[in-house]
């Protein structure tokens, strides 16, 4: 479990704070003690939503600027002893039809942000949140730190790249990098307006207005899902551990489940919905990964850290936030 003191009065950023991951993580930091300032850009359909901080409204800062925006940002790493960057977008296949924005958004700002650290606060602890689909159509199973990255659009592509330009910068400046490989995360404050940044939660809602939830194929492959609350303190754990300075981690989840497995728990947890098999869309096909099972032994072993949070269990309490919560999610 993470130190209960060892935040106590750290100044941080959250790079994307009003998102899911980052409005999460500013809460628990905040209980913390933490000196918490949250930089996000507002784009348009990504997950920023000023809800997401009520519990801690009037408790942390809060910047609306883009990442790359440097007058900001030369001010904003000043002494500040943590950063988690986690602001980018995530969608593939907005990335593969519009790559400009790709490169625009989660690209060119990072280069931007990294150069402010580089000139304002060079050394400073970078807690960077990539994705497993870095690993695209994996090249081992079990997936580990030493599996390939092989990605199969060019939101993954982007996401390698941004994080090799971190451990580039380790070397640059002395930024001292930690790096995780997200997988499918899920759970309360995520946005549920589209599915664009996160199907299986969008699935949620399909679910709750009992709506039809569509299988491509026969759903066979297996996900691993990820609750919200082990993956805040996998990154609490990552940013007080100095062991962890200069290493690239994967993270799994406590179960291995096939789509269809996940679909039917959240008709379940929502008792509601229903689903229907449908053959693979041709952009879906072109960017399907396949099986995803991953060995997330060495973060355990620097850390401590495993999943704890079953899939019934984290559905019943996504769907318990938005049946409560709805009106600003919706």
């Amino acid at each position: 479990m993470p130190s209960e003191t060892f935040y106590s009065g750290k100044k941080i950023l959250i790079t994307g704070g009003l998102g899911f991951i980052g409005s999460t993580l500013a809460i628990r930091l905040s209980e913390l003690g933490a000196r918490v300032t949250l930089l996000d850009g507002l784009i348009p359909e990504l997950g920023a939503n000023y809800y997401n901080i009520e519990p801690i409204k009037g408790r942390v800062d809060v910047v609306e600027a883009d990442l790359g925006n440097r007058s900001v940002t030369d001010l904003l790493v000043k002494e500040k002893d943590l950063v988690f960057n986690i602001g980018m977008h995530s969608c593939h296949l907005k990335s593969m039809t519009d790559p400009l924005f790709d490169l625009e958004t989660n690209v060119t700002p990072q280069i931007h942000f990294l150069e402010s650290l580089r000139a304002h606060n060079p050394q400073t602890r970078v807690i960077y949140i990539g994705t497993r689909a870095q690993f695209g159509q994996a090249l081992t199973i079990p997936i580990t730190e030493e599996t390939p990255p092989n990605p199969k659009d060019i939101y993954a592509a982007s996401k390698q790249v941004v994080e090799w330009y971190h451990l580039l910068y380790q070397k640059i400046c002395g930024l001292r990098v930690t790096s995780l490989r997200l997988g499918n995360t899920y759970g309360p404050r995520h946005q549920m307006r589209h599915p664009q940044y996160g199907v299986q939660n969008f699935l949620i809602r399909l679910a709750l207005e009992d709506q039809e939830l569509k299988v491509f194929g026969d759903g066979s492959q297996k996900r691993e899902m990820i609750y919200i609350d082990d993956i805040i303190a996998c990154l609490l754990l990552l940013g007080e551990n100095p062991l962890c300075v200069d290493q690239i981690y994967c993270v799994g989840s406590a179960e291995s489940i096939t789509f269809l497995q996940l679909v039917e728990a959240i008709i379940r947890a929502c008792g509601s919905g229903r689903y229907t098999h449908v053959p693979w869309p041709e952009d879906r096909k072109t960017i399907e990964v396949g099986d995803v099972v991953t060995d997330f032994s060495k973060l355990t072993g620097h850390t401590g850290w495993k999943p704890t949070t079953l899939l019934d269990e984290g559905l019943n309490r996504t769907v318990e936030f938005y049946r409560k919560y709805r009106p600003h999610y919706w």
